[in-house]
């Protein structure tokens, strides 16, 4: 767990470059007052982490109460730690198509 985002592991996400996905801050995840999940209103994202766009799923929107900025929870691999709730900003996460295989069968991840 680290200070910044509180539920996920430090070990999973790639080292922060300029312009990669912000990570949420503690008190939009955990602060006083209320917060509204909602499912996606767009499921399949690119998210920049490390320097590099990678395909993703967002999970969860989630809004604090007395904030205007959307945080998603994406998660971008198979593995454990390949996951972490992000501040949502176009320039970081962005819609993707729909992967070719989606409708072949479930995801691998």
């Amino acid at each position: 767990m680290t200070s910044a985002v509180p539920f996920s592991r430090p070990h999973g996400h790639p080292d922060h470059r300029p312009g990669d996905a912000e990570r949420a801050p503690r008190a939009l995840m955990s602060g006083p007052g209320r917060s509204w999940d909602t499912e996606p209103r767009w499921r399949w994202v690119q998210i920049r982490l490390g320097g590099q766009w990678r395909p993703g799923r967002v999970e969860r929107w989630r809004l604090h109460h007395g904030s205007t900025t959307w945080v998603a929870l994406v998660r971008w691999g198979p593995g454990p730690d390949a996951w972490g709730w992000y501040l949502h900003h176009p320039h970081a996460i962005r819609q993707a198509p729909e992967p070719a295989d989606f409708h072949d069968g479930p995801a691998s991840w």
